[in-house]
C-alpha cells in the first residue's frame, strides 16, 4: 500500500493560493456616526412676537345724576361687587379765589379742615376713620379742592359720611393748628427749592402768566405769601368759598341712587349757597417771539426744560384737535420729540409733550431733563421738532397710532372706584356733559390729519413759545483725550438768538 507523503515544497506548490487567502485581512472602514441633534431651544419661541389677541369691546361707564335739596349736583357710577364706595366732594375753589397778595390761601385753608372740628381733634378724626375702615383726605389743586372719602358700604357708611360732613361743615380753625400747618407749608416750599422740576414749574408759571396773575404762582403759594397769611384770612376764605354753590359730589361703587341720595341729603342738604361769583380769569399775553428764561440750579447734573404756551379750556371744541396734535408730537414714546432727544441724540432719558386740562386756559408744554452740556442744542431740537410739526400733514399711520394711543389707554382711567370717581370729577369741574367719557373715543377719532395740521400750526408755533431752563451755569466735560473743558450753558443759550432772561 502506497503512502503519499507531502513535502513542504508540495504544499507550497499545491496550496499557495489557499495560504495567501488565509493571511491577515484589511480592516473594514469604520462607519461615521453623526452626533445626536441638540435638544430644541426652550426659548426659541421668544424670537417670534405673538400676534395680538382679539380686541376686547369696552364701553365707558355711565353716571346717573341727581341734585340734593339745596341744588348740589351728584354724579353716581354704580359699579363693582365689593361693598366699597369712593365719595369725592369737588369744590370749585382755585388760585383765582385768592385775594391779591395772598397766594396759597386757598390751599392753606383746605389743609386746615382735617386738623380739627368743633367736636374732634386731628387725632380723633384719624382714629375714627381707622375704626370705620375708611380713608379721608383733602387735596388742593390749581383750580379746585377735592375732599376724598373711601369707605365701606353697609352699616359703617353712615358714620363715615358723618365724619366727612363734620370735617367739611364744622372746621374748628384753631390758632395752634394754623401755626403748625403754616410752618409745615413754608418748610415744604423751602425744601422744594432744591428740586429742579419744582423750580422750573414756578419759573414757567410766573413767566407765562405774570407775577400778578393768580395762575402765575402754584396753588401752595410762595414762602413770602404764606408767611404773611393770618388765621383771620383763613376764616374769611372758608366763609366766602366753602359753600354749596361751589360743591359737587362724584360717587363710584356699590350703592344705589336712592340710598346715596338719602345719605347725602341728610348731611349736606341744608348747606347754604354763597353769594359771591367766581372771579374771572384774565387771558395771558401771547409771546410775539420765543423767550428763553434761565434759572441757575447749582449742583444739578442735568438741565430741566419746559417749552410751552397757553392752550384752550377743556370744554373748548378745539380741545380735541389740539390734544391729538400735541399727542402726535410728544405724547408717546415713539413721538418725534422723544425719538429725537433720546433715541437719536442720546441727550435725554425721555422728552414728552402734553396739554394740561383747565376750566379757563390750559397749557401746552414740552418737557424733559437733558444732558447739561447739550442744553442749548436740546432747546434747538425741541423748537425744530415743533416747527416741523407745524409744516406738515401727518400720515395715516401716524394718525392711527395717535388715535389708538389716546382711545385704547382710556379704560385705565376706570380700573377702580377711586379712579372712576377721579375721572368723573372732570364733568363738574370743567363743565362737561355727563356723557363726556362715552363720547371720548368718537371725539378723538373724529380728528383727521387736516384738522391736526391746522391745530399744530396754531398751537405749536415755536414763534410763540416760552422756554424755561433750570440747571447749572457751567459744565465741565472731558474730551476723548482726557483733556477737560468748560461749557458755558448761559452763553450757549444766548447764541440761539432768542430773547434771553435770567430768573432770580
Amino acid at each position: 500500500m502506497k503512502r503519499f507523503t507531502l513535502t513542504l515544497a508540495s504544499l507550497v506548490l499545491l496550496g499557495a493560493p489557499g495560504l495567501a487567502a488565509c493571511g491577515p485581512k484589511k480592516p473594514e472602514p469604520t462607519a461615521v456616526v453623526a452626533p445626536p441633534a441638540p435638544p430644541p431651544d426652550p426659548n426659541a419661541w421668544r424670537a417670534t412676537v405673538p400676534p395680538p389677541g382679539p380686541e376686547r369691546a369696552w364701553t365707558a361707564p355711565v353716571a346717573k345724576t341727581f341734585s340734593l335739596s339745596n341744588g348740589i349736583p351728584v354724579y353716581l357710577v354704580e359699579q363693582g361687587d365689593l361693598p366699597l364706595v369712593s365719595v369725592r366732594l369737588n369744590m370749585t375753589i382755585g388760585r383765582e379765589s385768592n385775594p391779591k397778595g395772598k397766594a396759597g390761601l386757598g390751599a392753606l385753608t383746605a389743609s386746615m379742615l382735617d386738623e380739627g372740628t368743633k367736636t374732634r381733634d386731628s387725632s380723633t378724626i384719624a382714629a375714627d376713620a381707622a375704626k370705620l375702615g375708611a380713608e379721608l383726605g383733602i387735596n388742593a389743586g390749581d383750580e379746585n379742592v377735592v375732599v376724598a372719602l373711601d369707605a365701606l358700604t353697609g352699616e359703617t357708611l353712615g358714620p363715615s359720611l358723618d365724619l366727612l360732613a363734620d370735617v367739611v361743615l364744622h372746621p374748628k380753625l384753631d390758632k395752634a393748628d394754623f401755626s403748625r400747618v403754616q410752618g409745615d407749608t413754608i418748610a415744604a416750599i423751602q425744601a422744594a427749592k432744591s428740586e429742579p422740576n419744582d423750580a422750573a414749574r414756578r419759573v414757567f408759571l410766573s413767566q407765562l402768566w405774570g407775577a400778578d396773575h393768580p395762575y402765575g404762582v402754584p396753588a401752595v403759594g410762595t414762602e413770602t405769601s404764606v408767611k404773611a397769611l393770618k388765621l383771620a384770612d383763613v376764616a374769611k376764605a372758608y366763609k366766602d368759598n366753602w359753600h354749596a354753590g361751589n360743591a359737587a359730589f362724584v360717587v363710584s361703587g356699590k350703592i344705589d341712587l336712592e340710598a346715596l341720595k338719602a345719605h347725602l341729603d341728610s348731611r349736606f342738604g341744608a348747606w347754604k349757597k354763597g353769594t359771591g361769583a367766581r372771579p374771572p380769569v384774565a387771558a395771558p399775553a401771547s409771546l410775539l417771539k420765543p423767550r428763553v428764561v434761565f434759572k441757575e440750579q447749582p449742583g444739578s447734573v442735568q438741565s430741566v426744560l419746559r417749552v410751552g404756551a397757553p392752550a384752550v379750556a377743556r370744554s373748548n371744541p378745539d380741545y380735541w384737535q389740539d390734544q391729538v396734535a400735541v399727542t402726535l408730537v410728544g405724547g408717546m414714546f415713539s413721538s418725534r420729540l422723544n425719538m429725537a432727544l433720546r433715541e437719536e441724540k442720546g441727550w435725554s432719558y425721555g422728552a414728552y409733550a402734553g396739554m394740561s386740562d383747565s376750566r379757563d386756559f390750559g397749557i401746552v408744554q414740552a418737557r424733559g431733563s437733558v444732558q447739561a452740556d447739550k442744553t442749548a442744542e436740546s432747546v434747538a431740537v425741541v423748537l425744530d421738532e415743533l416747527a416741523k410739526q407745524t409744516a406738515r400733514v401727518p400720515t395715516d399711520a401716524e394718525m392711527k397710532l395717535t388715535h389708538d394711543s389716546l382711545v385704547k389707554s382710556l379704560p385705565g382711567n376706570f380700573e377702580s372706584n377711586a379712579a372712576t370717581a377721579g375721572a368723573f370729577l372732570q364733568v363738574p369741574q370743567y363743565g362737561l356733559s355727563v356723557d363726556a367719557w362715552q363720547s371720548y373715543g368718537a371725539k378723538v377719532n373724529g380728528v383727521d390729519a387736516a384738522a391736526t395740521a391746522t391745530a399744530s400750526k396754531a398751537l405749536l408755533d415755536p414763534a410763540h413759545m416760552l422756554v424755561v431752563v433750570v440747571g447749572p451755569r457751567t459744565v465741565e466735560i472731558a474730551g476723548a483725550d482726557g483733556a477737560k473743558s468748560t461749557v458755558d450753558v448761559v452763553e450757549s443759550l444766548k447764541k440761539l438768538g432768542y430773547e434771553f432772561v435770567e430768573a432770580r
